[in-house]
């Protein structure tokens, strides 16, 4: 066993002794304290989901993952559509469509210029 087992064990046992002996010499101070703990957590839980969650933007990207998904299956639908409608019509070739690359930039840069190091 290593050391961390150890401890956490004992800290373990000495909860659970803790626990059993405010269960039989103080149980009413066990449930008000339990029920303490319970509205703590819940106040930090409402906490964290209204305010903590809105800061990090967590709804912001939902959204647009949800729109993306949409956009995707408005594509897949409009793509499927004619192929299933008309048998004839996936047998025509239609004109090839070159993408538009206007993401796309020219950088110009200096090649005809050497760098020379050993002179600089």
């Amino acid at each position: 066993m290593t050391i961390r087992s150890v401890i956490t064990y004992t800290l373990i046992g000495l909860a659970a002794i803790g626990l059993v002996s405010m269960l039989i010499y103080t149980p009413g101070a066990l449930a008000r304290q339990l029920a303490v703990l319970a509205v703590t957590a819940v106040v930090i839980y409402f906490l964290y989901r209204l305010v903590i969650r809105k800061r990090l933007g967590g709804s912001t990207e939902d959204k647009a993952f949800a729109k993306a998904a949409k956009h995707s299956k408005k594509r897949l639908q409009k793509r499927q559509k004619p192929s299933s409608a008309s048998p004839s019509s996936s047998k025509k070739k239609k004109p090839f469509r070159r993408k538009s690359t206007s993401h796309l930039t020219v950088i110009d840069g200096k090649k005809g210029k050497r760098n020379n190091r050993a002179s600089s």
